[in-house]
This record gives structure tokens, sequence and C-alpha cells, in this order.
């Protein structure tokens, strides 16, 4: 058995192999992570096109899942707070693809909503138990969320060249079903990694309490407004100003998921040299004059590059908050990264709701303006957020690991 450390954030570590723990919880984070991505898109085409189902039931679907994962979430950051962690995101793993193959097998629609339940919980679990893992490494490595990104943005864009390929020849249920067994070996991987991990003890309270983490919270939820607001405005533009299909509108998006993968440890750097703050003020307000230049962008490459920049702010964003909410809440981790989770969550329905009222009912350009000034706000919540929990602007430099192998563009 290997030493037990403790790291920044007040949390024992449990492995006496914590480069396997941490390495399984990235590829696990590809896996399910590509397999949500094609999930989201293909649900809704498939729902109409094997069922016929309406607008509205569609619609109930997707608040199904949405309903589920923000219930679970609570019960998620418990379980990782207490419990083995990579075999919890074993367990979540497996709930979502046994969701997937819910969607591959269900013979009614009726029967879709227990499988949207389902995955929607697997992945709450999921995904709060992998970021609590990686929040194990920040103490040796301040950039490990900036290496967790990249791997979720790398499986994100490389799930859909075989997803696309595979449609044809599958249809949406054979899609499913290989999606549900890469889901499977995504949990099989993170199972194997928890087989030597101790009993976690009794987690202490968060130190000040959750209530430090409210401006936080108001950040993420709108965040997560604009992110999903963004990118549904972005579809629809695409598809019904510029008249393209399927594949030319993934094309157009490429460019932003490949800068989104290899990005964020660079960009990490400059939060070390110039501070947290300060790169959250300046991505943030970038972010913002992408989405206001998209009311003038006239044609899908000045769009694709613009949502390169964007994707490049997101890159340096994200892991500032994963970073901040570790070192902000003790032992208390997964509890704190499930509130964040739902914000985030909560804030992209909402997003998502206005950015279609916003697109039917207002002129393009107005819409992409509401947008931007949604972000800039950022700009000026970031910091706050940050200065209320209480965080440094810059990371330990003992933290900082830049051996190549703590990094993950495509994972080894």
């Amino acid at each position: 058995m290997g030493p037990v450390r403790t790291t920044g954030g007040g949390q024992v570590r449990e492995d006496a192999r914590p480069a396997g723990r941490r390495r399984a919880a990235i590829r696990g984070a590809v896996l399910i992570g590509g397999s949500g991505e094609i999930l989201d898109f293909l649900v809704p085409l498939w729902a109409g096109s094997a069922f016929g189902a309406s607008g509205t039931a569609i619609g109930v679907l997707l608040a199904v899942e949405l309903v589920a994962s923000v219930l679970a979430r609570p019960v998620a950051g418990w379980l990782a707070d207490t419990r083995n962690r990579p075999r919890t995101a074993a367990l979540g793993a497996g709930l979502f693809g046994l969701g997937l193959a819910g969607y591959a097998l269900t013979p009614t629609f009726d029967l879709a909503y227990a499988a949207a339940a389902v995955g929607g919980a697997g992945g709450a679990v999921f995904w709060v138990t992998v970021r609590a893992i990686v929040s194990e490494y920040l103490a040796e490595d301040d950039g490990a969320f900036a290496s967790l990104y990249s791997a979720v943005a790398f499986g994100s864009w490389f799930f859909w060249v075989p997803a696309m390929v595979l449609l044809p020849a599958l249809d949406f249920r054979g899609v499913f079903l290989v999606l549900a067994a890469v889901c499977l070996v995504g949990s099989g991987i993170l199972a194997y990694a928890g087989r030597t991990a101790q009993p976690r003890r009794r987690p202490t309270p968060v130190p000040g309490g959750l209530r430090r983490f409210r401006v936080l919270l108001a950040t993420e939820a709108l965040s997560g407004l604009a992110a999903a607001g963004v990118g549904l405005l972005l579809l629809l533009h695409l598809q019904r100003s510029f008249d393209l299909d399927v594949h030319q509108i993934a094309l157009v998006f490429l460019p932003g998921g490949i800068a989104m993968t290899v990005l964020p440890r660079p960009l990490h750097g400059l939060v070390r040299r110039f501070g947290r703050r300060a790169t959250f003020v300046v991505a943030s307000l970038a972010s913002a004059v992408c989405a206001g230049s998209l009311a003038f962008a006239p044609d899908p490459v000045t769009i694709a590059v613009l949502w390169v920049l964007t994707g490049a702010s997101w890159a340096a964003l994200s892991p500032i908050t994963d970073a901040a909410v570790t070192e902000s809440a003790g032992e208390r981790v997964g509890t704190a990264m499930s509130l964040v989770g739902n914000a985030v969550f909560l804030g992209s329905a909402a997003g998502g709701v206005l950015a279609g009222v916003l697109y039917d009912h207002a002129p393009w350009a107005a819409t992409c303006l509401v947008f931007a000034g949604l972000i800039a706000t950022e700009a000026y919540l970031g910091p706050l957020a940050l200065d209320s929990l209480g965080v440094r602007d810059v990371p330990d430099p003992e933290s900082r690991d830049d051996r190549e192998d703590s990094a993950v563009g495509p994972p080894d």
C-alpha cells in the first residue's frame, strides 16, 4: 500500500496507485462524455422518426432526463464524499449505459421515459464523482482540471466521426447499443481502478458552510445559460439561415472542439502567470465579444472561427471554477461539485428556452447581443465568486506538474 497524503482540499488519497485512478477517470470521461454528446444529438431525431413523437413529447422526454439528473446530484455528491470513488463513478457509467440500452431496446415510446430517467441519474453520479477523483490530484498538479476538460472536449468531437459513419448502417438503435457497450467499457475501467481503494472516512463539514458558494452558483448558472443558448442559436442559424445539413454543421463546430481539446493546458499557463481573476475577466469578455460578433458573421467559415475563439475562452474558464470548488470544499468536494453541476444544468435548461424564444421572436443581431451582455456579466461575477470563496489568485507553485503524461489531448 502506498503512502496516504492529504491534498490541498483536505482530502485523503485512498489508492496505492494514484496515477491509475486518475487515468481511469479521464479515460472514463472521454468514453461517457463522447457517448453523451452523441446521445443528446440523436435522441430527439430518433424519437421523431421511430415513434412519430410530437415536439411536446420530445421536450418532456428531455425534461425527464434533466429532472432525474438534478434530483440525483445530491445523492451523487454524498456517494462521492463517503464511498469508493472509482467504483461509484463506475456505477454512474453503468447506469448511463443502461439508459442507452433502454433507448435501443424499448418497444414503445412510453418506456423511453424510464431510459431517460436512468441515464440522467447515471450521468449525474458519473460526472460528480469523476470531478471528485480529479480533485484529489490538484495539490500535485494545479492543471488537473485542465486535463479533464481537454479529455471531455476530445470525446465530444472524436465520437462524431464513427457515429455518423455507423448511423446509416445500424440505424439509431444500433448506434445506441454501440454507445451502451462503450459505457460498459468505461465502467469496467473505473471499477478495476477502484479495486484497491480503502473505505473513505466520514467527511467533515465544508469550511465556512455552503453559503459561501452562492455567488459561484449564480455565476455557473449564468455560464450554463450562455453556453447552451449560444450553442442552440448557432445550430438553428446554421440550419435555417445557411441551409446546412447535419454533417456540414458538425464541420463548423469541429475546429472549436479541437481547440477545446488542445488549449486547456496552454491556457492554464496564463492562469499561472496572470492569476485566476484576471484570466476570468479577459476570457469572459472575449467570449462576450465572440457572441456579439455572431450577429454580423456573414458565412459559416466566420462562424467557425468565432466558435474556436469561444471554445478557447471556455477552455480557460472551466478549470478555474473546478479548482476553486476543490480548494474551498474541504472533504465535501463531491457535495460542492453536485451543487455547481445542478446550477450549470438548470442554467443550461433556461438558456435553451431563452435562445429558442429569442430566435423565434427577436432579430438575429439583437439575440446575439443579449447573450453577449449576459456573458459579459460573468466578468464581474467570476472574480467576486472567487473572492467569496477565499481561494488564492495564483495556483500554488509547488502543485505544478508539467510532465507530458499529465496532459491529455487524446488519452493515452
